[in-house]
């Protein structure tokens, strides 16, 4: 058995690793999200400037389409200016003709009929020849009016088609910025879908690993069946593999000298290992009850705990040539109690060694990683 507490579990780790790679998601998920509403707010933006651009451009046409009416109505209106001068002129020419041909019958026929019918159509021509100049000053201001509302027309289309630059120009701006917040917002997702399936391989082969563990602890157990549960247990919790072997089964009390059955427990475990010990961290565990040991090769429980953890690692490397890198030896002394209830029972249960059996995560990483 192994207590729960200060030591890294197999769960634990696996939390450890997928937080890791969550939190290393965390920076593409904020730069998508980012680049999201960049993109959003340019493509919103962006048809703001079509919509605007849109509406110039048909103000523009309604800009052209009343210059043209309103220059074909000057063009008439100059037109029929001439024709009243025209008209005019050729008035003015009659009254002429008819004045000098009214003074000469005056002074040849004196208050005659026909004098009298002349001056009569001389005050006609005269009234049509005012009819005609009130005519002409009226299109000439007409004329004016019309001049007038084509300049303001003209400025007006000029500083339409001025904006509608201006908006094309932003437009075009806007498009690149779209077009970038696009090409991040694309990078980012491209990111996330990465760590997505990196996590994912993560996890399937974290669990692959706890399979493989599950088996590994199948395999030691039916290879120490000849042993009991009085000698030692093997367990699978967090996606490690615990053998606990009690002291009677390795030690007599107070030495670290692994006794024959002891040794040939190691052996099987070894055997197993042997194999697999290239995939696997073996960290060896030495314990001790609360009770303070001294003797003259012994200084305290610390020492004996260390010793006969040592002990166990020569034996299993000896064994089966084991890999000095994979393995370990650490003593616990009598810090981390299976049992802490002051009793015989609780200290028989305290004297163990515990050999821990842990798949390497950093391999699992680094062929993630390698793909």
């Amino acid at each position: 058995m192994c207590s729960n507490e200060n030591r890294f579990s197999m769960k634990r780790i696996t939390y450890i690793v997928l937080l890791i790679c969550i939190l290393a998601s965390c920076v593409p998920a904020k730069k998508f999200n980012d680049s999201q509403k960049t993109s959003d707010k340019w493509r919103t933006e962006a048809e703001e400037c079509k919509v605007d651009c849109g509406l110039l451009k048909k103000k523009i046409k309604q800009y052209e389409g009343d210059i043209a009416k309103l220059q074909k109505e000057k063009n008439e209106l100059e037109q029929d200016t001439t024709l009243q001068g025209m008209r005019i002129r050729t008035l003015m020419n009659q009254l002429a003709i008819l004045e000098n041909d009214l003074r000469m019958l005056a002074a040849k026929m004196g208050e005659t009929p026909e004098y009298k019918a002349l001056m009569q159509h001389l005050m006609q021509m005269q009234d049509q020849l005012i009819n005609s100049e009130d005519k002409r000053i009226g299109s000439e201001k007409a004329i004016a009016e019309q001049k007038r509302l084509l300049d303001e027309t003209s400025n007006a289309l000029a500083e339409s088609q001025e904006m509608l630059g201006a908006q094309e120009e932003q437009l075009r701006n806007k498009s690149a910025e779209l077009e970038n917040a696009n090409s991040q917002l694309s990078a980012a997702q491209r990111d996330i879908e990465n760590k997505a399936r990196r996590l994912a391989e993560l996890e399937a082969a974290l669990a692959e690993k706890d399979n493989a563990m599950a088996e590994l602890r199948n395999t030691i157990a039916n290879a120490l069946v000849d042993f009991t549960s009085d000698d030692l247990t093997v367990t699978h919790k967090d996606g490690k593999v615990y053998v606990s072997l009690e002291e009677q089964l390795l030690f007599e009390s107070g030495k670290y000298d692994v006794n024959t059955k002891g040794q040939e427990a190691l052996r099987k475990i070894a055997g197993v290992l042997g194999n697999q010990s290239s995939k696997l961290n073996i960290v060896i565990e030495g314990h001790t009850d609360n009770v303070p040991f001294h003797g003259q090769v012994i200084q305290d429980n610390w020492d004996l705990s260390v010793k006969r953890a040592t002990s166990v690692l020569r034996i299993l490397i000896a064994s089966n040539n084991i890999p000095t890198d994979r393995i370990q030896a650490s003593g616990r002394a009598d810090t981390h109690p299976v049992d802490a209830s002051n009793t015989s029972e609780a200290r028989k249960k305290n004297r163990r060694t515990e050999i821990i059996l842990t798949p390497d995560i950093e391999s699992i990483i680094k062929s993630i990683d390698s793909k």
